[in-house]
This record gives structure tokens, C-alpha cells and sequence, in this order.
């Protein structure tokens, strides 16, 4: 499923499967350029999981990230409204990498798959000298079938989907973070120290420390399998 075409490709890797398989179908070369932006958040399977596909596939992932990740918002955080942090640790981050690079015009792969046509449909074009692409919309491929096509592969991603981009990213809503920091009592550290460092939330109304408190008060694990986040997450492409 190679594409051919006269502008560099920059395919957006995400650390997940969906992104991951969109890569491997690409068959990129050594021309291309596969970019998975760093908000150093992610869950450690995750990483683990870029390393292996590195390792099995061949393919080179250029990992790039902010050097003040989210130390950067003193007077703000991100929230469902105002995400500074796809704005900032994503999309500017590799924004700057692509300029610095002298990378200005090139098709721009987005893993958005053919059950996902909202994301398509709402998916602005945000630069004028870059064209986005969704190969995996085009050849209409479900998450049904992204997790048969890891079924047959020597690794996978072992970790529940709800766990996927950072891991107690704020759109995944208050129930299911509170699930998530029931079963890691640690996984909520970081952004609790962010809103104590900057007197501000990122769920109004709820501080994170308050849903540790709740999740800290239950007396079972919860199983994170089926688990779904409360907003679509828009963070994983430039």
C-alpha cells in the first residue's frame, strides 16, 4: 500500500495501534518522516511499545518533544475547552522540528480510521502548504480491523485503549480517571502537582487530587478494558 508521491510525507505516529498500522501499511522509506510528538505523559507500555516497533518493523519513529512539557502553562491549563496542550506540546512542537528541518510542504498522515468520518468531516486544514491525508479512512479500515492485523503480529500494545495518549489526559472525563487512578495510585501525581504549582484545574470544578482522593476510597480494581473516554481526543496529528 505504498503511496507515491513528489511531496515528503510525514506520517503522525501516535504510539498507538491505529497509527502504528497506518505506518506499517505506508511502507515508509527513507525519505519519510515518521513523527510521534512527546507530551511525556504517555504511559510507560507505551514507549515500550514504540521501542518494539522500531526493533520488529525496521521503521525509524523520530521522537520529538517539548524541553518544558507542561512546566510550560503558569497562567492556564489545558482544559476540554482550551487545549493548550495539543496546541503547544504538539502541534507547535512539531511544527518547529518540521521548520527547523526546512520540511514546509509535504502530505500530512492522519490515522483516522473509516469508522471515525466525524473526525474526518471536522478535521480542519490547518496549513496552507501542508495536505492532510487519511489513508486508513480512504482503504476503509474499522478498529475491528486494526485489532485483527495486531492479533498476527510478534508484539502488540499491552495496555487498555482507555490508557492510550497521556494517561490521565483530562478528556478522558472524571469516571473514567478516576477507574484509571483507582487501579495506579501514582498515575495522577504529575497533574496534581500542575494545579497545585499554578493554582488552577484542568476539570472545572474537580481538582485532580480530589478524584485520587475518590479513587483512593474504593475498595476494588476496576477492569479498564472496555473503558471509553468521555470527549475524542484530537491530539494525535499535527
Amino acid at each position: 500500500m505504498n503511496i507515491k508521491t513528489n511531496l515528503k510525507r510525514v506520517i503522525n505516529f501516535s504510539g498507538g495501534r491505529t497509527s502504528a498500522m497506518m505506518t506499517i501499511l505506508l511502507k515508509p522509506t527513507l525519505e519519510d518522516i515518521v513523527l510521534f510528538t512527546d507530551t511525556k505523559r504517555e504511559h510507560n507500555k507505551t514507549y515500550e511499545f514504540i521501542d518494539n516497533f522500531e526493533k520488529n518493523e525496521g521503521i525509524r519513529v523520530i521522537r520529538i518533544s517539548d524541553e518544558l512539557g507542561f512546566k510550560r502553562f503558569n497562567k492556564e491549563l489545558p482544559n476540554i475547552y482550551t487545549r493548550l496542550c495539543t496546541k503547544e506540546l504538539k502541534i507547535k512542537t512539531a511544527k518547529r522540528w518540521l521548520k527547523d528541518n526546512k520540511i514546509i510542504t509535504f502530505e500530512n498522515y492522519i490515522g483516522f480510521r473509516a469508522d471515525e468520518p466525524e473526525r474526518v468531516r471536522d478535521r480542519d486544514q490547518r496549513f496552507k502548504k501542508v495536505f492532510d491525508k487519511f489513508p486508513l479512512y480512504e482503504w476503509g479500515i474499522t478498529e475491528v480491523d486494526v485489532l485483527k492485523f495486531w492479533e498476527k503480529r510478534p508484539y502488540n500494545l499491552s495496555i487498555p485503549k482507555i490508557l492510550g495518549n497521556c494517561e490521565c489526559c483530562f478528556l478522558k472525563g472524571k469516571d473514567a480517571l478516576i477507574k484509571i487512578i483507582a487501579n495506579n495510585n501514582t498515575a495522577a501525581d504529575e497533574w496534581i502537582e500542575d494545579e497545585k504549582r499554578t493554582g488552577y484545574k484542568f476539570i472545572k470544578g474537580f481538582s485532580y487530587s480530589t478524584l485520587k482522593d475518590i479513587a483512593l476510597s474504593q475498595t476494588k480494581l476496576f477492569n479498564l478494558e472496555n473503558l471509553e473516554a468521555a470527549y475524542k481526543c484530537k491530539c494525535n496529528s499535527l
